[in-house]
C-alpha cells in the first residue's frame, strides 16, 4: 500500500444514532483505507471514534514500527556514521556480483 494512503485514509463520518440504526451496514464500509468517523454526542473532535479494517490497522502499525526503528538509528550518531561508512562499499560489492541473496548463504529455497 502506498504511503500517501496510509496517511489520508477514506473517511466516512456518522453520527452515533445513524450507526445504531445501520450498524451492520455501516461497519461493512470500514474495509481497506476507508475509516468509519463516529460524531460523539458533543460533535467535537475528542468523542470521535474510528472504526477501521484490520489489515489497514496492522500496516499502519507496521510501518510505525519501521519509521521507530530508522529514527532511532539516525538519532544514535555512532550507529548512523558506522552505517554510511560502509554503503559505498556495499553499493560497489553489489554492483560487482559480490552479495549473495539468503538463500544462496543458507541453502534456503
Amino acid at each position: 500500500m502506498p504511503v500517501g494512503a496510509l496517511v489520508r485514509p477514506e473517511k466516512i463520518t456518522v453520527k452515533r444514532a445513524e450507526l445504531r440504526k445501520n450498524q451492520s451496514k455501516l461497519l461493512e464500509k470500514a474495509k481497506g483505507r476507508t475509516v468509519l468517523v463516529i460524531n460523539g454526542p458533543t460533535g467535537g473532535d475528542e468523542n470521535k471514534k474510528y472504526v477501521l479494517d484490520k489489515a489497514y490497522f496492522d500496516d499502519l502499525l507496521k510501518r510505525y514500527s519501521s519509521l521507530m526503528e530508522t529514527l532511532e538509528i539516525t538519532v544514535d550518531r555512532k550507529l548512523f556514521n558506522q552505517i554510511m561508512a560502509v554503503a559505498d562499499g556495499l553499493e560497489q560489492d553489489l554492483r560487482l556480483g559480490r552479495l549473495h541473496s539468503f538463500e544462496e548463504a543458507f541453502g534456503e529455497e
